[in-house]
């Protein structure tokens, strides 16, 4: 196990997009050593020798939600090396399934395991790392606007126009899950757990149709993972401000 002095985040699905750009983002201006996390080995080994090559402290972990073996071989290689963990950005996740089931239980089977049942995994099996931290342990959920309730039964709200209901569903749960741990965790003022949305962001999830840049996404996820011991827990926010649930 190594000494380490710098903050340890991780970052799933970091091998592109807003997870990219978060690690990128953590690792530049916060003087974080960041572990991206990613389903494929080769994606995300490229991503992180790209940053490593501008000289950012950055690492590649082969993580697939879809999968406990491969998020407990995850946890085991952190544990091994480091024995702790400061920071856990839940990037990670999916919006389509291609080619799409013709049933929409599988449709819908497919988006919940990964975006919420792996979501949920990963968080559970790195929480023993979590409580090891020295720091304020931050936990962060990339949620979306899609997931608000609150903006759903809203009239006029362009919430309402969305078109890809599983997608929301699973972030509706997205949300319920971090207000189930930041409840849990409530007594301990030293954790953070935090659901944000993003924006509509140009990115592999949406086929690049996003309005922002990931970077520009990337600017609340980083607040959230940076939180101090006076920071927040349990809300759900954009770049504005907070969001109805």
């Amino acid at each position: 196990m190594c000494s380490y002095n710098k903050t340890l985040a991780i970052v799933t699905g970091a091998n592109q997009g807003l997870g990219f750009a978060t690690a990128k983002r953590l690792a530049s201006e916060n003087g974080y050593h960041v572990i991206m996390a990613g389903r494929r080995e080769e994606a995300i080994r490229v991503a992180a020798e790209q940053l490593q090559k501008e000289g950012l402290d950055v690492e590649a972990l082969v993580l697939d939600l879809g999968s406990d073996e491969s998020i407990d071989a995850a946890v085991e290689q952190v544990q091994r090396k480091f024995g702790h963990l400061d920071v856990l950005v839940n990037n990670a996740g999916i919006a389509h399934v291609k080619p799409t089931p013709e049933s929409p239980r599988l449709l819908y089977e497919k988006i919940l395991d990964t975006n919420v049942v792996g979501t949920m995994s990963v968080t559970e099996k790195f929480l023993p790392l979590l409580s090891k931290s020295q720091q304020v342990k931050r936990v962060v959920f990339v949620s979306s606007g899609a997931g608000s309730i609150g903006l759903w039964t809203t009239p006029g709200s362009a919430t309402r126009k969305f078109k890809a209901p599983a997608y929301a569903v699973s972030k509706t749960a997205v949300n319920a899950l971090c207000i189930q741990y930041a409840v849990a965790y409530d007594e301990d003022e030293s954790w953070k757990f935090n659901c944000c949305c993003p924006g509509y962001c140009a990115t592999n999830l949406n086929g690049y149709s996003g309005l922002s840049s990931p970077e520009s996404g990337a600017d609340i996820i980083c607040r959230l993972a940076t939180l101090g011991p006076d920071g927040p827990t349990a809300t759900f926010v954009n770049a504005e401000g907070p969001i109805p649930w």
